[in-house]
């Protein structure tokens, strides 16, 4: 059986769902032919998976179009958009391609893209890129399915996209046997008592390694967990479901002396995701607890192994195991409604899914011969962990009163600038372009990416080249000068102890170079590239 919205026999153990035929497929008459066609080709016979082994099926039998608003359209009708999911018209002429989905005999799904992932989950509200690489179970058409990019996407200049979709095909190659879905199993364990916090730290002890995942609320730590396997944790809660704090003042104190023994034991490794970058530090710096010992940092290994990937838990987990995505669980500063307990188990899944990570990340720094770069990104943790919490003495009067001239004297220029043109707002690039190439006449200049520019770059080119206008563009570049260096540097929030800090990333680029950025409290900025008139304003001594 072939079509332009179906291809091979329902009965195959793969069914690939994906979104409508384009110019290739109508004129073949079969689905995904063509350039992506040959990537989807590609990527399946990379993850071990012959073409003829998969039922091929589009959600709509004819061709489409996207507008510019990415809306999936024909004919005029709008029949799916990636904020409200699919139309009525949208639904309606799918209808025959999903009751042929109901009726297919595979034991598992791909879903290539959105509108897939739309018709797979019944929620439009998930996005591709969090979800791909997750098993999961459709309610709506009773089995298990896995949503991945869709092969057309890395024509687009994402050329490493395809490795992900030929990850997620091979997890769908160990699926496609059997048609229920195992997933996996993880105990976590919440609302502790004292003796099983205590049990659960020996036994982290006696592992000789263990994962652990600190969670903060109003700069504190509300939570933390441990896992010295991958499928066990335990999460060690501060507050109770009602706010108020969970342990008595005692109990809460000998357990955060047992939590600093452990951190500090040199014989027992620590892993976590970004525990050299942001743990260690804030543990020592709010909590006085100095993490010693081995560390395993999945974020810093999974960088050296794949400097073109995302690094974060959520990414690691879906490319290197089964676990589905669950990190939207741990929003509880955007989802108020996150039960208490689930926001516990959050927290335990993190450190369970982090061990579990490392074994295989460090299973490969072992096979690349990478120990050594990652060691001696490791080494840097007791250098960040100092920097982190010493942060630079700052001179607030001093910027205080360079606050006051700069707004002076940018209110001088923005007048001077007013007098000429009648009033022109340098940050509007619809104003500037207005003014100059068309009140002034002057030729427009064109960026590289095709639009007529007036950024900085253009406004030193009339400065120096047109004879009308040149005034009008110094004073604009001075005045966004001047609102940068304030808006950047003089209006920097310091710490409540007049210090400058930041947070700083072992491995801030895809080349491994150190980054820093403002802290998680909102304080501090960039250290790395001070302007040259901020300096002045840094205190020497006793830092």
């Amino acid at each position: 059986m072939t079509s332009p919205g179906e291809e091979g026999s329902p009965e195959r153990p793969i069914c690939i769902l994906a979104e409508a035929p384009a110019n290739h497929e109508m004129k073949a008459k079969r689905p995904l032919v063509g350039p992506s066609g040959e990537i989807f080709n590609d990527c399946l016979h990379a993850a071990g998976i012959a073409r003829h082994q998969c039922y091929i099926l589009n959600i709509w039998p004819f061709q489409i179009y996207k507008d510019k608003q990415e809306n999936f359209v024909c004919n005029n009708r709008v029949l799916y958009t990636h904020r409200h999911g699919f139309t009525d018209d949208g639904l309606e002429a799918a209808r025959g391609q999903m009751e042929k989905l109901h009726a297919c005999r595979s034991n598992i799904v791909i879903g290539l893209g959105r509108p897939a992932l739309t018709v797979l989950s019944g929620d439009h509200k998930k996005p591709i890129m969090k979800w791909r690489g997750s098993p999961l179970w459709s309610e709506k058409f009773d089995r298990k399915y896995i949503p991945t990019i869709h092969p057309a996407a890395t024509l687009h200049g994402v050329y490493v996209w395809r490795y992900l979709i030929q990850t997620d095909f091979a997890k769908a190659a160990l699926e496609m046997d059997k048609p229920h879905l195992e997933l996996p199993h993880r105990e976590l364990l919440v609302s502790p008592g004292l003796g099983d916090v205590r049990s659960f730290m020996a036994d982290c002890k006696e592992a000789g390694r263990f994962a652990t995942d600190i969670e903060v609320m109003n700069h504190q730590v509300s939570c933390f967990s441990m896992a010295f396997r991958k499928d066990l944790a335990l999460t060690v809660p501060f507050v109770n479901k009602e706010g108020a704090p969970y342990w008595d003042e005692d109990d809460e104190a000998l357990i955060w002396k047992w939590y600093a023994e452990l951190m500090g034991d040199e014989e027992v490794m620590k892993v976590n995701q970004n525990i050299i970058g942001f743990d260690t530090p804030f543990l020592f710096s709010q909590n006085n607890i100095h993490t010693k010992g081995p560390i395993g940092d999945t974020m810093i290994a999974q960088h050296i192994l794949y400097p073109h990937f995302k690094k974060g838990l959520d990414f690691i987990a879906s490319y290197h195991t089964r676990e589905p995505y669950w990190k939207d669980d741990g929003k509880i500063w955007k989802r108020i409604d996150i039960p208490w307990e689930v926001f516990q188990r959050y927290c335990g899944k993190d450190s369970a899914v982090a061990l579990e990570a490392w074994d295989i990340l460090s299973a490969e720094l072992t096979q690349g011969g990478f120990w050594p770069t990652y060691n001696m990104t490791a080494e840097m943790v007791d250098a960040l962990t100092y920097m982190s919490v010493c942060g630079l003495p700052v001179d607030k009067d001093g910027l205080e009163r360079t606050k006051v001239e700069l707004e002076q004297t940018i209110a001088e220029r923005q007048a001077s600038l007013d007098e000429i043109t009648g009033g022109l707002n340098v940050s509007s690039p619809k104003q500037c372009r207005e003014y100059f190439y068309g009140k002034l006449g002057i030729k427009p200049y064109i960026s590289a990416a095709g639009g007529i520019s007036t950024d900085d770059k253009t406004m030193s080119r009339i400065a120096r080249r047109a004879i009308k206008g040149s005034r009008e563009a110094k004073l604009v570049q001075e005045i966004r000068s001047l609102r940068k260096l304030k808006g950047t540097y003089i209006d920097v929030q310091l710490d409540s102890d007049n210090r400058l800090r930041c947070s700083w990333n072992p491995r801030g680029t895809w080349t491994g170079r150190l980054s820093s950025s403002k802290t998680i409290f909102g304080t501090g900025m960039n250290l790395q590239n001070l302007h040259p008139s901020f300096k002045g304003f840094i205190v020497g001594g006793d830092q």
